[in-house]
């Protein structure tokens, strides 16, 4: 870890993941986890009972590593609700750091990809690159069609609602924290927040074609 991380490290730093459909909550290890488990009840629900059920001592938690997506937008605010909840009564005295999941996927795997894709809005999805092996990617949005055929190389985040039958199985990556090093991972793709946002960004916009021919134009 770098040198400024070590001397700020947190002495029980609660991690909460809604993105995928498997709820994930932890206290996070300087090279793993603690405690960690995973619910698929609803994003408000499930993580108070994983809570509950690793008895997570809330008094004692002095930072949140908190997932913005992409995810479910009504799961990622429902989390964001918990969380700014918890800061409230904690009075400030809370760190937080948010994180993008397709940044923390790329460290459950031995070598990251060079493309990692995930589905986003219906009818498009969203593509994480790397040209400088930076662990915060940069993130575009595409046209389903146009992502899968601009990057057939890349590895994709599993869609539970939907199925894209041209994905190979063996490109799929299932996202689960137990496959990265607590701490030393999530600090490495985390940004210190004053305020937490769920990541939305909107698709891009395209102008509609405007001819220009002069026997259309109105005389």
């Amino acid at each position: 870890m770098r040198g400024n991380i070590v001397e700020h490290c947190p002495s029980y730093p609660l991690v909460v993941d809604v993105s995928s459909s498997t709820i994930q909550v932890g206290i996070a290890e300087t090279n793993g986890w603690a405690q960690l488990a995973s619910s698929k009840n609803q994003a408000l629900d499930g993580v108070f009972q994983l809570i509950q059920k690793l008895d997570i001592k809330l008094r004692k938690v002095d930072s949140v590593f908190f997932c913005a997506g992409p995810g479910s937008t009504l799961g990622l605010r429902l989390a964001l609700a918990f969380i700014k909840t918890l800061e409230w009564e904690r009075q400030g005295e809370l760190k937080l750091f948010s994180y993008n999941a397709l940044d923390m996927a790329c460290r459950m795997v031995k070598q990251p990809p060079k493309f990692l894709q995930a589905p986003f809005r219906l009818g498009w999805r969203l593509v994480r690159s790397s040209p400088d092996q930076k662990a915060i990617g940069r993130k575009e949005i595409f046209e389903i069609e146009e992502a899968l055929e601009k990057f057939p190389d890349s590895l994709h985040l599993e869609d539970s609602r939907t199925k894209v039958s041209t994905i190979e199985p063996q490109k799929l990556l299932k996202y689960d924290l137990n496959k990265t090093k607590g701490l030393e991972d999530l600090y490495s793709v985390s940004e210190a927040k004053n305020k937490l946002e769920v990541f939305s960004p909107p698709p891009p916009k395209f102008k509609k074609w405007n001819p220009q021919i002069k026997f259309l134009s109105p005389s």
